[in-house]
């Protein structure tokens, strides 16, 4: 690995560039290439721990093709990052010492081609729970996913390390007593070194001349793949109903990823605003998703955002819905009336995660926000009034699925999860639109009391998902809780 020695002007370019602005000659792709390697780097950082600044070795390990042809994607295959964190860097209280410590790592990761660079964010890599030796220092490795990069032009493609940000969660004994406060600190790569990971030779294209890449994009254009630009809003992106902000423009992506297969439940209520009241639904709906199916990377008015892509369904006895629920309200307010109510899935479950891609200064987390859209088509059954029943036949239902939109917030970082995030659940709000009502009825048309009693905007939803079993992770995935409804 040869030595470089750090050019101001370099180092000023990448910062103006951003946390992720790819530059428009590194585009995502899913080629691969046959021959690989594994590289190797040991980077000296230094990190700002609670104790004061202290030096961290960190050894890097990548599988990455020796070589790529232009528009063919470089994927980096295990990836790991394995350091030694000291002892005296971990918080403890009296009550309790830590006894073991799990979390996740963030490295910014330089990649340049031909005099243009951009940094890209190596996020969610994942440090498993490490059980802490009697005495001396710990020894932790991150592992996950990164995205791929694939050039558009010939010359070597340069991967260096930059600026690693470790979040950290303690857990006590058992009988000891609650946990230490959680652990986030940022290292820096010490500058007098080369942070050089691998390079990666990308031959010109025979009878080809080599050409340059394109210039960086700016915050009002969003580069295309045919190299072209929309101005001023976002791209929209193939994640069915689910978009991004309307006020950030896609930088690069989506970069298509392996999805894991996970499971999990989801329980709560739905208001019905004509009726004033709400329909319970207390036996937990299965979902069934495939997470991160792709990743994208966004310049927004308050940042660069990762935008991660998830789809799924529902797996009721072998059909996508959620199982039945029993309401009870007073029809028009005077009229006891009870139905059974199944909310069918008609499409698929389509979920978008906007992530920080820094963690916030006073919490030391990455926040982030999930919107779930589901096409969901309303069907009404066993239905009596004043306890005699109402024969409104097996097809009374909404005349169109309802289009129902769920946002969860939270959080994710130091001190583990907080909120909702997909993986670890939490509480979904929001808001649908009942339409209007269709084959209800045997001896008499019933369409229009169902509507004027049901249909209607703006009902509020309030849903509780479990932690999600993500399959593989442990390889005997425990069975996910039901959760219970909450108002």
């Amino acid at each position: 690995m040869r030595t470089r020695t750090p050019d101001p002007r370099r180092t000023a370019r990448f910062a103006a560039v951003g946390a992720v602005a790819l530059v428009a000659g590194f585009m995502p792709g899913t080629g691969a290439a046959n021959d690989t390697r594994t590289a190797e780097a040991d980077i000296a950082y230094t990190c700002d721990l609670p104790s004061g600044a202290q030096p961290v070795p960190v050894h890097i390990t990548a599988e990455l093709p020796v070589s790529t042809s232009i528009g063919t994607a470089i994927r980096l295959r295990d990836v790991a990052l394995s350091f030694e964190l000291p002892r005296s860097a971990l918080p403890s209280s009296p009550e309790a010492e830590p006894a073991a410590v799990s979390g996740s790592a963030r490295v910014l990761t330089e990649v340049s081609q031909r005099g243009e660079s951009t940094d890209v964010p190596w996020q969610g890599l994942e440090i498993p729970e490490t059980s802490l030796p009697a005495t001396g220092d710990i020894a932790l490795r991150a592992t996950g996913e990164v995205p791929t990069i694939t050039p558009r032009s010939s010359g070597d493609v340069l991967f260096a390390l930059g600026q690693l940000d470790v979040g950290l969660a303690l857990r006590a004994a058992e009988g000891a007593g609650g946990a230490p406060p959680p652990l986030a600190f940022s290292c820096k790569a010490d500058p007098d070194q080369s942070a050089e990971l691998a390079t990666v030779t990308v031959p010109p294209q025979t009878g080809v001349p080599p050409t340059g890449t394109a210039p960086e994009p700016s915050g009002d254009t969003t580069p295309e793949r045919s190299g072209g630009a929309k101005a001023g809003r976002a791209r929209a992106l193939p994640a069915g109903g689910v978009q991004p902000p309307a006020d950030c423009t896609v930088m690069t992506g989506p970069i298509p990823q392996v999805p894991k297969p996970a499971h999990g439940y989801m329980a709560g209520y739905s208001n019905i605003n004509k009726l004033a009241g709400a329909i319970r639904f207390s036996d937990p709906g299965h979902l069934r998703l495939n997470l991160n199916t792709s990743v994208s990377f966004l310049r927004c008015p308050t940042g660069v955002k990762s935008w991660l892509t998830t789809d799924g369904t529902l797996d009721h006895k072998g059909k996508a819905q959620m199982p039945p629920a029993e309401a009870t309200f007073l029809t028009f307010g005077f009229m006891p009336t009870t139905a059974k109510v199944e909310l069918i899935l008609e499409g698929r479950i389509d979920i978008g995660t906007l992530g920080d891609s820094a963690p916030d200064p006073d919490t030391k987390k990455y926040k982030e926000t999930t919107t779930a859209i589901a096409p969901l088509r309303a069907r009404l059954y066993d239905v009596e009034v004043n306890g005699e029943p109402l024969d409104v036949g097996p097809n009374c239902r909404s005349v169109s699925p309802m289009t129902l939109k769920l946002v969860g917030k939270g959080a994710s970082g130091a001190g583990g999860p907080e909120g909702y995030t997909v993986k670890t659940g939490g509480p979904l709000t929001g808001y649908a639109d009942v339409p209007s009502f269709t084959g209800c009825g045997v001896t008499e048309d019933l369409d229009n009391l169902f509507t004027a009693a049901v249909s209607g905007k703006g009902n509020y939803t309030k849903m509780m998902q479990s932690p999600l079993c993500v399959e593989g992770v442990p390889a005997n995935c425990p069975e996910p809780p039901k959760p219970k409804p909450e108002r």
